[in-house]
């Protein structure tokens, strides 16, 4: 291979790992942690198995644990929450992928709202190369099974975070919809720009000021390590993830059905995700919820309200998850690729 593909390459791959940051609403990436709510986990044929114990770091904020409505500026119950999601067309959760407690926070909401095969559920940890093999899958399907046709990438996406999700969404009935764009396209939009693709026709459309805010964000996730007016690229990408979820959530969907999205905390964003797609291809109600750990900096519930005006309707808080810095790992990979 030579030296130009291997540093092009090389440099991909470092993007398509901040863009999984980016998604998240993360600059690093958490240790993984042990486990302590209890849930029941499918065994490795597929079958409901035994509790497993998994410990999330707990710790003493006055928002964890309470949902917010941004709308009217007052704390919520779950039970409330489901109401009000059940009444939206569309449902965007958004999540920090290192966050154990998130994944279960996702299953509880999934399994409250799910519908059979009145129930959409779309994934960002799936991509198109894998959707031709969803339809061989059922309820009756092997956790085994399942991950081999699916092909399942389980150094990105750890099967023991996502596996319980689609083996709900299996057993209920739900259609499973891959939202994510593959590799191999991913890569040709960054060499030659967003193709002529019905579920990427939505990218043209976002405005300028849009554009430029999911720049800066691509550039800050990069811990700053490339100049900003070089990000073009992958903000084309990042947009072009948000417009292929939105087709995903929307393309034939049933006159009865309900699509529920599971993605980065960015994706989920009303003022600059994939909610700013589903305006340009439907009226149907929008509804995000993000999940959101705890931050020192912000501890009432007016100062949440503010802080998440105009990006979310509901926000879920957690705890937070083991921290490491990324940026400095990063930071070496770049130092690397430029020597």
């Amino acid at each position: 291979m030579q030296l130009k593909e291997r540093t092009l390459n090389r440099l991909f791959i470092l993007i398509l790992v901040n863009l999984i940051l980016l998604s998240s609403g993360c600059y690093h990436i958490a240790k993984t942690p042990q486990i302590n709510p209890q849930i029941n986990q499918p065994n490795n044929d597929g079958n409901p198995g035994q509790q497993i114990t998994r410990s999330i770091p707990t710790e003493t904020h006055p928002l964890k644990g309470k949902i917010l409505s941004i709308a009217t500026g007052e704390q919520i119950s779950q039970t409330e929450l489901l109401e009000k999601l059940r009444q939206s067309r569309f449902i965007l959760i958004g999540e920090k992928h290192d966050n154990p407690e998130h994944h279960l926070r996702e299953l509880q909401l999934l399994q409250a709202l799910q519908n059979g095969p009145r129930t959409r559920l779309v994934l960002e940890m799936l991509d198109e190369q894998q959707s031709g093999n969803i339809d061989t899958l059922s309820g009756e399907s092997r956790d085994t099974r399942i991950r081999e046709q699916l092909n399942w990438n389980d150094r990105n996406w750890p099967w023991q975070d996502y596996g319980p999700l689609i083996i709900a969404a299996l057993k209920d009935g739900n259609q499973l919809r891959t939202g994510n764009l593959s590799k191999p396209v991913l890569m040709q939009i960054y060499q030659s720009g967003v193709p002529h693709q019905p579920r990427l026709s939505t990218v043209s459309e976002i405005p300028e000021s849009i554009r430029s805010t999911i720049q800066q964000q691509v550039y800050e996730s990069h811990c700053r390590t490339m100049p900003i007016d070089k990000m073009g690229p992958m903000t084309d990408i990042q947009i072009s993830r948000d417009a292929s979820m939105a087709y995903a959530l929307s393309h034939q969907l049933g006159e009865q059905m309900q699509a529920i999205l599971i993605t980065g905390a960015y994706h989920a964003r009303k003022d600059t995700g994939v909610a700013q797609h589903l305006q340009k291809l439907t009226s149907d109600a929008v509804v995000s919820i993000l999940l959101a750990e705890t931050d020192d900096a912000i501890e009432t519930i007016q100062e949440a309200v503010k802080h998440n005006a105009d990006v979310a309707d509901y926000v879920w808080f957690t705890s937070r998850s083991e921290e490491q810095d990324y940026c400095a790992a990063l930071q070496q990979q770049s130092h690397k690729k430029d020597g």
